[in-house]
């Protein structure tokens, strides 16, 4: 019997993939948790394994393709099975009879008088749960245990509608609860919003519907290229960071004179352990010390629930441009780290998201995100805000300026290397007044570089 491998959930929601590599050809046989294609989603690379034992019948996606949750992967003639499958076959069959017979119930009640409230209820309930077997049956069945079955239909949770978590892609009475958990939220947020209110949290705004694009080509011209994963991925999360956070920023400059004295007397000791001192592993270490005195731009903000949620690490994103578009992974533990080590790893870990070798999980976490475009020119930038979290810190280039030391009537004029910084930072979290401060402190520790205690 011929079967379909589908594209499922592979997390958090995703919903869409690019198909970088097939690794499989018609007719070849695989393992369970054999390696079938390698995709991109949200960002990162992702090998996708086979659920199955068998023979590869048909490939239906080709390289490049954009694949969507429940696409259909490739048709395979699974080998042959026994237990879980001739279990679930049973319960199928089990399923399609209940759902036949009560269909059948439902049709001999048409025409009769209408019988007492709770009456009704039941029967509703009753035609529900058979429509939702019948439907369910008519897809491959989820492998799960007769009693996680029986606690779906007792839950009312469509087994087809749920991420397993167990072995094998097999569901569990823990998926089941939890689905049914989320399901009984979502009827009570609509119970609480009727009667014209918006659904969801009072801080979160309405949005207007954006107008459909007009017909470019009544004007000239027009070439269509498709937006790829990473940069739909992107496209998705700056909407969603403009739309929902409302963004403010600071501005100043901070006189790095000394900290590039500083840089450049200790680069050697830091190429001769594999590493590459740079201005932004500096800022990074000032960055953390400026974070531990002003905690709430190190939090994020649960709109659900209307808190803070101080984190108590300091995990840095670190914006890095590659030819796909701009990722961002993370350096765990700042703050535990010393410059040495932070220039090995921001430096490993940048070459390793250039080449496309950084996973999902590399960039997931992070408590603030630092955005160095100054290498490439420009005096000032508005970064958008990488939610969950309520602030970005941009640099501009550094750049060597006369500077006018003393007062009105005994100054001086000196060069001095400058940089431009600016914070941006979430209104609803944090006013003007903290970003002020925390910008100046952070401007007071990269003018005196000793004041880091860094172990070099």
């Amino acid at each position: 019997m011929t079967d379909e491998f589908k594209f499922s959930d592979p997390g958090e929601g995703l919903q869409e993939a690019e198909v970088l590599e097939v690794l499989v050809s018609d007719g070849d046989t695989v393992t369970d948790g054999d390696t079938v294609l390698a995709v991109e989603t949200d960002k990162a690379n992702t090998d996708l394994p086979a659920s199955f034992s068998g023979k590869i019948k048909q490939v239906k996606v080709a390289e490049g393709d954009m694949i969507e949750v429940g696409d259909v992967l490739m048709t395979y003639d699974a080998a042959d099975d026994s237990g879980d499958d001739t279990e679930d076959k049973k319960e199928s069959e089990k399923s399609k009879k209940a759902g036949d017979s009560a269909e059948e119930s439902k049709e001999a009640e048409d025409g009769k008088e209408k019988e007492t409230e709770d009456s009704k209820e039941t029967e509703d309930s009753t035609e529900n749960e058979s429509r939702s077997e019948k439907n369910s049956t008519s897809r491959e069945p989820v492998p799960a245990a007769p009693s996680t079955r029986r606690l779906a239909r007792e839950k009312g949770v469509d087994l087809h509608n749920i991420e397993p978590s167990g072995k094998h892609g097999r569901a569990t009475a823990e998926d089941v609860e939890a689905a049914a958990s989320v399901s009984k939220g979502q009827k009570h947020s609509k119970k609480q919003n009727k009667g014209g209110q918006q659904e969801g949290s009072a801080l979160i705004p309405s949005q207007t519907r954006l107008p459909p694009l007009p017909d470019l080509s009544q004007w000239g011209e027009v070439t269509r290229t498709p937006l790829r994963s990473i940069r739909r991925a992107t496209a998705r999360n700056m909407a969603l960071s403009w739309g929902q956070i409302p963004h403010v920023y600071h501005q100043d400059i901070a006189d790095i004179t000394e900290l590039e004295r500083f840089r450049r007397s200790h680069e050697s000791a830091a190429e001769a352990q594999g590493g590459k001192l740079t201005l932004t592993v500096l800022v990074m270490k000032a960055l953390v010390a400026a974070l531990k005195q002003f905690p709430r731009f190190n939090a994020s903000l649960d709109v659900e629930k209307q808190e803070l949620v101080y984190k108590r690490y300091f995990h840095m994103g670190l914006a890095v441009a590659t030819d796909r578009g701009l990722l961002v992974p993370v350096i765990r533990d700042a703050d535990q780290k010393s410059l040495i080590e932070l220039s090995t790893e921001s430096g490993d870990i940048a070459r390793r998201t250039r080449n496309g070798e950084v996973s999902r999980e590399d960039m997931q976490g992070g408590s603030i995100t630092l955005t160095n475009p100054g290498a490439m020119g420009g005096s000032a930038l508005s970064p958008l805000i990488n939610h969950p979290q309520v602030a970005i810190l941009g640099m501009g280039q550094a750049r060597l300026e006369p500077v006018v030391q003393g007062d009105l009537d005994d100054y001086e004029i000196k060069p001095r290397l400058r940089l431009p910084l600016v914070l941006g930072f979430d209104h609803r979290v944090n006013d003007g007044a903290e970003a002020a401060q925390f910008v100046s402190t952070l401007i007071h520790t990269l003018a005196d570089p000793e004041s880091l205690l860094l172990n070099i």
